[in-house]
């Protein structure tokens, strides 16, 4: 396996999504118009955080398919069927629970919570029942996916990643330019895309997949375990990164909110290029059965990281106000030039917390993470509100890139712990550290 090849994998499956988006967003809210483009957005939030309804179970079995492999006592072909099929039934479940929820919740008071105009309210209810729908195949297709990854197979992974990100965009726009604007259209095309890519994943694992349910609760248990940790720090994280507008918002008013809103925005994109890698690397760090080896592979790739973020970084600082002066405006670009500075130094900070994230996920430690970022989360608030109030817009940037520093820190701390083993009790003791 190439670890260059799989990260550029990787990137061509996050980044062409973003083209799309690119492409087909101001068409989208030019004919649907705000209200109906705000649903559409609230779709894709919904079926994009639902997806979190897969309780971490497609990062889980990257980790158990990719450790079976490497175990010379549990690697038969028989043992990680059944701990992919246990996935399956994990899936199937949240994904069903999930569905549910948007179903009988979200869906009949949709037009009372997003306040939303009599015109438009009847067509999203039915289009929120519609996106309902879409929650299981989205939880099932993150299972096949992370076994696809656990077994190394990255391309077809992102093949899966590539379509059902390209068509989250692309289908809205086909069926607005096929004269149906209505919302429940383009809901039905949407599910329909899911349920497309995810025959596929199932197509693309067929043979690690058959009908037997020969599934043990040792099957199912490690998955759960695992993945109720990924699934936290997968709703405390995005509070983080993007609920503290909420805060900001209510110290200083929504006015400013766009100077930091906008960078910090366009800056996180820069992020898929260190999960790229620490994608590519967990499956390689989850089957290594020497933690000198591990170390060496850890360090040399938190040294790239950092290198290769550096140099993008430099530039972004140097070069964001004369480019901000053109997109928008010179004097937004003179309110936003020092937060850019102090959010790209965060964001560098960020970039490297990749790697002993997944360390931790790889030596099967994701509970550090989970309850490190539950620690954090109201501290987190409290720094908020303290430093917007005594610097403004610029203290809220300073306090996101406090956190992300503090949190690399911890995080490295952590793996440097878990490195702390050697000699022959490292497979042994892996699984328990």
């Amino acid at each position: 396996m190439s670890l260059k090849r799989d990260t550029l994998y990787n990137l061509i499956g996050n980044g062409v999504p973003l083209l799309a988006a690119a492409i087909t967003i101001p068409f989208l809210l030019k004919t649907l118009g705000a209200e109906k483009f705000g649903v559409l957005t609230l779709i894709w939030g919904l079926i994009g955080y639902f997806g979190l309804f897969d309780f971490g179970v497609g990062r889980a079995l990257t980790y158990e398919v990719s450790r079976r492999l490497a175990d010379e006592n549990n690697n038969s072909a028989a043992a990680i069927r059944r701990v992919i099929k246990a996935g399956l039934v994990i899936t199937t479940v949240t994904g069903l629970v999930g569905c549910l929820i948007v179903l009988f919740v979200v869906a009949p008071f949709s037009g009372t919570w997003f306040k939303l105009s009599a015109l438009t309210q009847a067509d999203a209810k039915v289009a929120f029942a519609i996106t309902a729908i879409g929650i299981l195949p989205t939880t099932v297709t993150s299972g096949l996916r992370g076994a696809l990854e656990g077994f190394g197979h990255f391309a077809p992974s992102n093949v899966t990643r590539v379509i059902l990100g390209a068509l989250m965009f692309l289908v809205p726009a086909a069926v607005v330019m096929a004269g149906k604007a209505d919302l429940y259209y383009i809901a039905t095309g949407l599910v329909f895309a899911r349920l497309v890519v995810c025959g596929l994943a199932f197509f693309l694992l067929r043979h690690h997949i058959d009908a037997r349910f020969d599934v043990t609760s040792s099957d199912i248990r490690p998955l759960l375990g695992f993945g109720v940790w990924v699934t936290i720090s997968g709703i405390v994280s995005p509070l983080m990164v993007f609920g503290d507008r909420f805060f900001i918002s209510a110290v200083i008013g929504a006015h400013d909110l766009a100077a930091y809103a906008i960078p910090q925005e366009g800056l996180q994109r820069l992020l898929i290029i260190p999960a790229a890698l620490a994608t590519a690397l967990l499956p390689r760090m989850a089957g290594m059965s020497s933690s000198l080896d591990l170390a060496d592979l850890y360090h040399r790739n938190m040294k790239r990281i950092g290198v290769a973020m550096f140099l993008i970084l430099v530039p972004c600082a140097l070069l964001a106000k004369p480019v901000l002066s053109i997109w928008i405006s010179p004097a937004f670009a003179a309110s936003s030039e020092t937060i850019v500075l102090v959010l790209c130094l965060g964001l560098w900070f960020n970039s490297l917390a990749q790697m002993p994230m997944t360390l931790l996920h790889a030596v099967g430690r994701p509970k550090l993470a989970a309850v490190s970022h539950l620690i954090e989360l109201p501290l987190y608030i409290l720094m908020i509100v303290g430093l917007s109030k005594a610097f403004g817009i610029t203290g809220a940037a300073m306090a996101w890139s406090l956190r992300v520093v503090v949190d690399f820190l911890v995080f490295n701390w952590f793996a440097r712990q878990a490195l702390n083993v050697s000699g022959r009790g490292w497979a042994a003791r892996k699984g328990a550290l």
